[in-house]
């Protein structure tokens, strides 16, 4: 459960599951709201979708506002340290909230999370579906059953890790460090390339990687 006093404009919560942005209407309604609230931990992608950029080496993660770059860097219990050019350590946070008041307060900018894409063009692992017929139950004359013909989800032909480090391929297995140099695109401030790590890849390959990240970063 979340207090009461850490609620605010646009901030980001999940409430069953699910990411919600707190909006005006549901000021009235936030003693029935707050017991389905729950902190998102900080982490990169969550920074990413806020505005926040990263140096892929360090894992810090930074955003810049009228000349003052705010730095979240990791930091051990699951914190994340804030910093600015002069200043190592100004504190710790933990969830993205946090985030947004401590952006909120210093410089009365809210940080908001864009609409999401439409679901159909979504990089996402499809799940497992089913198909059933209807079939005599020979044992039972009178009676009905379904047979069930199960089908395994398919594979995505990448995954992205966590931290925004590594791109996989799977089928020809093959691994790539997300870093700049020999850029693929640009994207929220920063180059993004590849560089090939293992497996047997050449450009045309590492090409087509670097178009199925910027879509995943452009959707989610």
């Amino acid at each position: 459960m979340v207090e009461l006093e850490e609620i605010a404009l646009e901030g980001l919560f999940y409430r069953n599951g699910k990411v919600m942005q707190i909006r005006e209407e549901h000021f009235a309604t936030l003693k029935t709201l707050l017991p389905e609230l729950k902190a998102i931990p900080i982490d990169p992608q969550r920074l990413w979708k806020l505005g926040f950029s990263r140096y892929v080496n360090t894992g810090v993660s930074y955003k810049d506002w009228q000349g003052v770059r705010l730095y979240l860097k990791p930091a051990t219990l699951n914190r994340w340290m804030v910093q600015f050019d002069g200043v190592p350590k100004a504190g710790f946070l933990l969830y993205i909230h946090q985030v947004q008041r401590l952006w909120y307060d210093l410089f009365q900018e809210h940080l908001y999370q864009p609409p999401k894409a439409k679901a159909e063009k979504r990089h996402v692992e499809q799940g497992a579906g089913y198909s059933r017929k209807l079939v005599k139950d020979h044992a039972i004359s009178h009676y009905k059953k379904y047979e069930i013909t199960v089908t395994q989800p398919a594979d995505q032909p990448y995954y992205f890790t966590w931290d925004c480090r590594l791109l996989f391929r799977t089928g020809q297995y093959t691994v790539w460090r997300v870093d700049e140099k020999s850029p693929l695109f640009a994207l929220g401030g920063r180059n993004w390339g590849l560089t090939l790590l293992f497996g047997n890849a050449g450009e045309e390959e590492r090409i087509q990687a670097g178009k199925w990240l910027k879509a995943y970063m452009q959707e989610k």
